[in-house]
């Protein structure tokens, strides 16, 4: 398991996306390490990393339909 791969809904065109991205962005910062957390917090930084990032590289909004560790 190194990357998460998204399924999304691009909200302008209703097509689905799928990007894979590195599992850190799932992931939070620990007293001594990365820890991958509960669904609600990977969540979270999913969501996080497309707004901070995924839109502005798909020049859209994303919404985060489900995600999978691959």
């Amino acid at each position: 398991m190194e990357n998460v791969k998204l399924n999304m809904t691009d909200e302008i065109t209703g097509k689905k996306v799928e990007r894979i991205i590195d599992k850190t962005n799932a992931m939070k910062s620990g007293s001594d390490a990365w820890i991958l957390g509960d669904e609600k917090s990977q969540r979270e930084r999913l969501e996080r990393w497309i707004n901070e990032r995924g839109n502005d590289q798909h020049e859209t909004i994303l919404t985060l339909n489900n995600w999978e560790f691959v």
